[in-house]
């Protein structure tokens, strides 16, 4: 109850002094009109209109966009003549000069007559009423900086609100229901998000990125790797001139982060410097686990609770430059580095019991670990345009460099009936790629254009893990008899080409492609070696028709495949759990996955609708199974074990009636069958939703308010599932100094100080509980200010180099392996 007096002290504090502040009288005159056609006198949707000083016409004080039939309102609180300009696809531009005077509250200009351009205009944006989401042939785009919850929520959080994703409980993420998928930064696969994503987009505040794009139906140009889909987080991109922000914030639970950003463009030199740091700390999170053994009346209960305090910093930051030798010629280079890492120390109890619960043996256990990993991302582009419009080429290369490690320290003291002994365990991994690709684009006219490319990657991984026991006597440490170390070395090479037509009419797009994949892999291990190839064909097709302005349909079918990842493969055995021991398969294929999909779309900047139909199926899946190895322990692989039939809804719906409210909702429903093909029996199947939504609401002296809240059911695996969780919380900030300081406080889960998140695992031998309790009530603040100023943007290559081919290891695989 104290904090929460004290959150609302807070506030009160904060905003008060700025509401009883003197604020002056405004004119509220209503400038009004309707927009039509000069030739058929149809009204013209969607009008972007703008209006200047006189005296500044190229200072734009307010932009919105006209209704769907022509009518358009603006609100002006000052004296004076201003000139007012209609834009709109297709016609010519119009400007008109009016007069206000005071007292004045009514002003019609009457009917603005627009008549069609001689040649087409560039589109024009829209940026008063704009949609948060926008709905293209192969993509859906979260438009970021048009939500006002982003000034102080971190990306993770903002992708619970972007359609067809979901975020569950442990922060893992899905995309239309699939935990496989690629997460893109500026469309290019990235190392820092392909391992510990919901770590790395914790780490990022939302208000540095742009948009959020889901891809859906990548198509050929894609690396045919990620069954769900791709996710693309573009970030700012630099400007003319000089322009930067630096922010700050903290949180109750003891974190606190940092960044900087710069952007500049000189002449034809261009240039975007973005530094990070973030700490982040969870204590006193509480695990607690139950096995019975359904074979064994001896060790029929296996009991383990936990105690664990972490803290986890990361730094991020990368350089983009880009020169422009001529209008043809562009060259792009960018470098990013990244690095994470913490500290966890964790007390726990073991007890093995009989049928009677009486106590048989039982430890303690102190586990003290150290994790580390990082990266850096290296890219040249050059790309060559020509006299033709859009006819491209680009040429590009890329070099990333992954380290990762993992020190592990466990002492075992024996309670009863166990003997003491010290672990240590060491994990130490790299990673080098070399990428080497070509696009190039050909549109013979409007209608009809060709894409084409290839690609080349070349990837060296090297793993060592080395298991090591104290000896009681010497103190020292020694190899674990029975465990030898075990080196891991991948040479791994793909070779991808592809070509795409694409068929633009009035009101129906169509697009196909069709995309080779070569990959061959060679493993050598410590006592043993082996290769691998593959040879897939990947078609795709997509279609699209346009019944109005504002209403689109889209049917597509995708293929899409997933190759195992090294710690898929790799036959490292984790043992820090004597009870619970974790081990890769080296024998794994990659998976095929087949997706049909009908999007619908109704697109308007009051109110956005999208909905989307899908079904999915994987014969060869890799998921993970368990068994039990004796009574006591239960061993955990990966394998190819059968078919995942997918079928939901997703529905997407976003409200403004004016510029100081917008109302959201985020909703997915799916039929999820899990079968085995190894005559195992071992089946799932069940339904599972999700449904989250909120509003953002501008109240007097230009405060904001967001409200957010969700609820995601129990989630479906081979064998159990996970349970349901809810969330919400709330977000006040407001802009200062010409809205270059904006201040922002948070509350997230206010009145639950903890939550707990179960899972269930049942197999003919045993069945496993396990629970995860931990905080979730937390109070932030974040201070961002942003100088200099804001001009044209600078010209960056519109393709790349984007890696999405492997699947990772870990707990989930969305976004390369969490």
């Amino acid at each position: 109850m104290n904090k929460r007096a004290l959150l609302i002290a807070f506030i009160f504090c904060l905003f008060m002094p700025i509401a009883f502040s003197q604020v002056a009288p405004n004119q509220n005159c209503t400038v009004k009109g309707l927009v039509l056609d000069s030739i058929s006198k149809e009204t013209i949707p969607y009008v972007t209109i703008s209006i200047a000083a006189v005296e500044k016409p190229e200072v734009y004080l307010k932009r919105i966009a006209s209704g769907v039939k022509g009518e358009f309102e603006l609100a002006m609180t000052k004296t004076g003549d201003y000139r007012i300009s209609f834009e709109s696809v297709g016609m010519a531009k119009q400007t008109r000069t009016i007069t206000i005077v005071p007292e004045q509250k009514t002003l019609s200009m009457g009917k603005i007559t627009m008549a069609s351009a001689s040649k087409n205009l560039s589109e024009v944006t829209v940026t008063a009423l704009k949609p948060l989401v926008k709905v293209e042939l192969d993509k859906i785009t979260y438009d970021m900086k048009s939500d006002p919850e982003a000034q102080s929520s971190n990306t993770l959080d903002m992708l619970r609100k972007v359609p067809l994703v979901t975020v569950d409980g442990d922060d893992k993420i899905q995309l239309k229901g699939s935990s496989n998928f690629k997460i893109y930064m500026n469309g290019k696969a990235s190392g820092m998000t392909a391992n510990n994503p919901s770590q790395v987009l914790k780490s990022i505040p939302a208000s540095s990125i742009k948009s959020i794009e889901v891809i859906t139906e990548p198509g050929a140009k894609y690396d045919a790797e990620g069954l769900g889909g791709i996710i693309n987080i573009v970030t700012d991109h630099s400007l003319n001139g000089l322009t930067g922000t630096v922010r700050g914030g903290a949180d109750s639970k003891g974190g606190y982060n940092g960044g900087l950003y710069l952007s500049t463009k000189i002449g034809k030199f261009g240039l975007t410097t973005n530094l990070n740091y973030n700490s982040q700390h969870y204590a006193n999170q509480l695990f607690v686990s139950e096995k019975e053994n359904f074979n064994s009346l001896s060790s029929k209960y296996i009991l383990q609770d936990a105690n664990s305090d972490s803290r986890y910093k990361f730094y991020y930051g990368n350089i983009e430059a880009s020169y422009e030798f001529d209008s043809l010629n562009l060259v792009s280079f960018t470098m990013g580095g990244y690095a994470g890492g913490g500290t966890s120390n964790d007390h726990g109890n073991t007890y093995t019991l009989n049928a009677n619960r009486d106590t048989l043996s039982a430890f303690n256990q102190y586990t003290r670990g150290n994790d580390g990993w990082g990266g850096i991302d290296m890219s040249l582009d050059y790309q060559r345009s020509f006299k033709k419009p859009d006819q491209l080429l680009t040429l590009s290369y890329k070099l990333s460099r992954t380290p990762n490690n993992n020190d592990n320290y466990s002492d075992l003291t024996g309670v009863k009936n166990y003997r003491n002994y010290n672990q240590h365990i060491l994990f130490d991994a790299k990673g080098d790629e070399h990428t080497f690709q070509a696009d190039y684009t050909e549109p013979f006219n409007k209608m009809h254009v060709v894409e084409m490319g290839a690609k080349y990657i070349l990837r060296l991984n090297n793993s060592v893990n080395t298991y090591l026991l104290q000896n009681d006597s010497t103190q020292q440490w020694e190899p674990t008899p029975n465990i030898p170390v075990n080196n891991l070395n991948q040479t791994q090479n793909i070779l991808g080409a592809y070509s795409s037509y694409t068929l633009k009419l009035k009101k129906l797009s169509f697009k196909a492609g069709l995309r080779y994949e070569r990959t061959g892999s060679t493993i050598i291990l410590t006592d043993t070696n082996f290769h691998v190839s593959f040879h897939n064909w990947v078609p795709s097709v997509s279609i699209s028709y346009k019944f109005s302005e504002t209403t689109n349909l889209r049917l597509s079918y995708n293929q899409r495949i997933s190759r195992p990842g090294i710690w898929y493969l790799n036959p490292f055995v984790d043992n820090s759990n004597p009870f619970s021991i974790t081990q890769g398969n080296p024998d794994l294929i990659p998976e095929v996955n087949h997706s049909i999909s009908l999007n619908y779309s109704y697109i308007t900047p009051k109110l956005n609708i999208n909905t989307s139909l899908f079904t999915s199926f994987t014969n060869n899946f890799i998921d993970r199974v368990s068994k039990s190895l004796n009574d006591s322990v239960v061993y955990n692989t990966y394998k190819n074990i059968g078919s995942n039939q997918n079928a939901g809804l997703s529905l997407y719906g976003n409200w403004q009636p004016n510029k100081s409210i917008r109302i959201n909702l985020n909703s997915n429903v799916g039929y999820t069958a899990l079968n085995t093909n190894d005559n195992s029996g071992m089946n799932n199947k069940g339904i599972n939703f999700s449904v989250s939504g909120g509003g953002q609401f501008t109240l007097p002296v230009e405060i904001k308010l967001s409200i957010n809240g969700g609820y995601y059911s129990p989630t479906i695996m081979l064998q159990g599932q996970r349970s349901g969780f809810y969330y919400y919380g709330l977000t006040l900030n407001r802009d200062f100094l010409k809205k270059k300081l904006n201040i922002s406080i948070n509350a997230r889960n206010p009145f639950n100080e903890t939550t707990k998140y179960a899972s269930v695992r049942q197999t003919a031998d045993y069945r496993l509980n396990n629970s995860t309790t931990y905080a979730v009530r937390t109070f932030g603040l974040s201070v961002s200010y942003r100088f200099g100023e804001l001009k044209n943007q600078i010209k960056k290559v519109e393709r790349t180099i984007t890696n999405d081919d492997v699947k990772g290891g870990g707990g989930q695989s969305g976004g390369g392996g969490q």
